[in-house]
């Protein structure tokens, strides 16, 4: 089974950021941490098993290179370039794909 290198990009770092502060906030440290536990086992996933996501339906007709993963809570919106996959983005599921991309760039 071959091996990739999983990144994130300083978008899906400041992502990950966010959705900590905001469960902190209006939760605990505890449900915080179990939320990023859950992406975390996701990165790990992609790590092994890239090609396990599928196209974003929100970026269909936009940008075919793109692929997510779903968690319990959260959508993780990548790329694979060679033996690499670049998190992108990292949203509730609820959040909109495209408002995202809209917002930001994905590079």
């Amino acid at each position: 089974m071959t091996s990739y290198t999983v990144t994130l990009t300083n978008n899906a770092n400041k992502d990950l950021e966010n959705i900590y502060q905001h469960y902190i906030l209006r939760a605990d440290d505890k449900v915080a941490n179990k939320l990023l536990s859950e992406i975390d086992n996701a990165i790990t996933l992609l790590g092994s098993q890239p090609l396990i996501g599928h196209l974003p339906l929100e970026l269909n007709s936009t940008d075919k290179s793109c692929l997510e993963i779903f968690t319990k809570s959260f959508r993780l919106i990548y790329k694979i370039e060679k033996q690499q996959v670049i998190i992108l983005i990292v949203l509730h599921q609820k959040q909109s794909v495209a408002k995202a991309v809209f917002n930001r760039s994905l590079n």
